[in-house]
């Protein structure tokens, strides 16, 4: 005859067995790696089952925003600083194609201006880069390939200046403005601004940079003569390509270097949009003004006021990489070869 084995013995052998094998467990990773193991349910409520639940002891260690970063203004507003620079640029680009358009420029002139920037800006790479050495070795490597990509820009854009002049000769303006405005805006929404943040270390906004580049060759289509569609390619190749890594080599050296940057840059769009037309000029500057001031402190406020983090004993363990630093299986072997599990230990 077959004897019922009641469920709660079965249940409270099941459990004991689970206990016993998790403080084998703990006991064996304690000798290996000289640190406790951490039981996830407590001690001292070994009776009760794991998903144990009542009034008296669910809430017991809640905590409430134990966690959570709290932003400060001056960090907020330098990041909010970084995309209004970008929309400074936008603004340049724009206002001097404008002039060029109706006449107001000349473009030779414009030319050599744009070339003599980008000479300038390779000198300054060569002398005061750190890629491929600090000696002379490094210099002359720098040197080189500030000649090569002088060589190329100026040299690539003159091949291609009579295929952007005539490219979109069967579009009409005003569609070509639209065109040209939707995509620099979606530059603006793209772009990477973790890399001028010194966030990233390389520059991962492609989708941006193919819009932008698309609004170049829309733009420098329109206009009627070579140099003109040179200048304003040139231009744009500038504002949008190259002018990113000199952002963040300026931050690089000093933050303070950086803010003299922005606000020379605001200034400087502030003026080639008042000249296209006064109602422009203050647009942006209330535009600046609700970008890098007001967002800021409205994002702070809002986060102080509205950020609520609720953690408690139900929350799911999360496994960090640091916690895998320095121990080492019963064979010996590491438990994790991560470079960043080990960066501090390294350091």
């Amino acid at each position: 005859m077959r004897r019922e084995v009641p469920k709660s013995s079965l249940f409270d052998d099941l459990r004991r067995a689970r206990r016993r094998s998790r403080s084998m467990r703990s006991s064996a990773d304690a000798g290996v790696s000289g640190r406790p193991h951490r039981v996830l349910y407590d001690a001292h409520e070994r009776e009760r089952p794991d998903n144990q639940t009542d009034a008296e002891t669910f809430l017991k260690r809640l905590t409430l925003n134990a966690r959570v970063r709290e932003r400060a203004y001056v960090s907020s507003a330098i990041a909010a600083w970084t995309i209004s620079q970008q929309c400074a640029m936008v603004v340049v680009h724009a206002g001097l194609h404008a002039a060029l358009v109706d006449g107001s420029a000349e473009a030779r002139g414009r030319i050599r201006l744009e070339l003599g920037a980008l000479a300038v800006g390779g000198v300054a790479w060569a002398l005061g880069g750190s890629n491929g050495g600090r000696g002379l070795g490094g210099l002359v490597k720098r040197s080189l390939r500030s000649l090569r990509l002088f060589a190329l820009v100026s040299c690539g854009l003159a091949a291609l200046t009579p295929l952007c002049q005539t490219m979109t000769a069967a579009v009409s303006d005003d569609t070509a403005a639209v065109c040209s405005a939707l995509s620099l805006g979606l530059y603006v929404l793209a772009y990477d601004y973790a890399f001028a943040n010194l966030e990233t270390k390389q520059l991962a906004s492609s989708f941006s940079l193919g819009a932008a580049m698309f609004a170049t060759m829309l733009m420098a289509s329109r206009l009627d003569d070579r140099p003109s569609v040179f200048a304003d390619a040139l231009l744009a190749l500038e504002c949008y390509v190259l002018a990113p890594y000199v952002w963040r080599a300026v931050r690089v050296r000093s933050t303070a270097l950086h803010l003299i940057v922005v606000f020379t840059v605001h200034v400087w769009a502030f003026i080639i949009a008042r000249e296209c037309d006064p109602l422009l000029g203050w647009a942006f500057v209330a535009w600046t003004f609700l970008l890098a001031v007001l967002s800021p402190g409205l994002l702070v406020f809002l986060a102080r006021r509205g950020k609520t983090q609720i953690a408690g004993p139900w929350d799911e363990a999360l496994p960090k990489l640091y916690l895998f630093r320095g121990t080492e299986r019963a064979s010996g072997v590491p438990r994790y070869r991560h470079y960043y599990a080990n960066k501090r230990s390294i350091e």
